[in-house]
């Protein structure tokens, strides 16, 4: 893919083996969030997956810069390595993971130069897409996006004649009541699809200002699917009874949320697509 001279390349397939064994605890605390039950970050493989894709996509690019090594480089990969060391001591995992970002973007730095950091950038971030955020933080911001999809579904359920009020996180109904349990917050939708909003703004062919707005557009979007999901769960469970949205009706919601968001994504860059600039032509 890019132009290395045969030492280079060897000192790159060392440096990758080594890396592997250095960082090996981080991968096993990735793994692991990723399998877990009721996981925030099953996405995770298909981040590195796309990743490698985008990189590959742009191939032809990457062949015609030539290498201009950057012992800037070294300074990356050094506070990479103190980043893991320190996570790996106190067994902060999170940390680990982002410097090996760091550590990646460091080495690409050192071996091809800034031209080819700058070129390749997106690919390289977008594996931040993959490192899961530390329990704490995933728990007080569930909590919270609990709470507001609970008032928002109860404010719309009233509106359309189904009688509800919130307690906590439960939805009472006059003949049911719904508890937003944590899979339900939209946590889980909305980390995926700021992911997929990410990559579906790079493939875009938009400026960059509306490459970001598409990108930000991810986190209403999803956050109205969630809201729509409960409100149509709690429809059903006033209607054909708490059974009802149970099983595959809420299998089936968690399924139409993301279409929902999905169609969302495109309708926003449909109208930012409308107004092309000389840029984006």
């Amino acid at each position: 893919m890019l132009r290395i001279k045969k030492e280079n390349a060897i000192k790159v397939g060392v440096i990758t083996a080594l890396l592997g064994v250095i960082y090996y605890p981080a991968f096993v605390w990735m793994y692991a969030r990723w399998n877990t039950a009721d996981t925030y970050y099953s996405h995770g493989p298909l981040v590195i997956i796309a990743s490698l894709f985008f990189l590959w996509n742009m191939k032809d690019e990457l062949v015609k810069i030539k290498p201009v090594p950057s012992n800037n480089g070294i300074i990356l990969m050094v506070i990479a390595l103190i980043m893991h060391i320190a996570g790996a001591l106190i067994k902060f995992y999170f940390a680990s993971a982002v410097s090996l970002v760091i550590m990646i973007i460091g080495i690409t730095l050192y071996f091809f130069g800034k031209k080819t950091v700058k070129e390749t950038q997106f690919p390289l971030l977008y594996l931040g897409f993959m490192i899961p955020a530390p329990l704490v933080i995933i728990s007080n911001i569930t909590i919270k996006m609990k709470l507001f999809a609970g008032s928002m579904a109860t404010v719309l359920l009233n509106k359309i004649g189904v009688q509800a009020i919130r307690d906590g996180s439960i939805i009472k109904m006059s003949r049911s009541y719904m508890e937003i349990e944590a899979p339900c917050s939209g946590l889980r939708s909305l980390i995926s699809l700021l992911a997929f909003g990410a990559a579906f703004a790079y493939m875009t062919r938009l400026s960059f200002l509306k490459k970001w707005i598409l990108f930000l557009a991810a986190l209403p979007i999803a956050i109205f699917a969630n809201v729509m999901r409960i409100v149509l769960l709690g429809w059903v469970s006033e209607v054909y009874g708490m059974e009802a949205a149970q099983g595959w009706v809420h299998d089936f919601s968690g399924y139409l949320l993301f279409a929902i968001a999905a169609l969302g994504m495109i309708v926003v860059n449909s109208l930012l697509a409308s107004n092309k600039t000389d840029e984006e032509r």
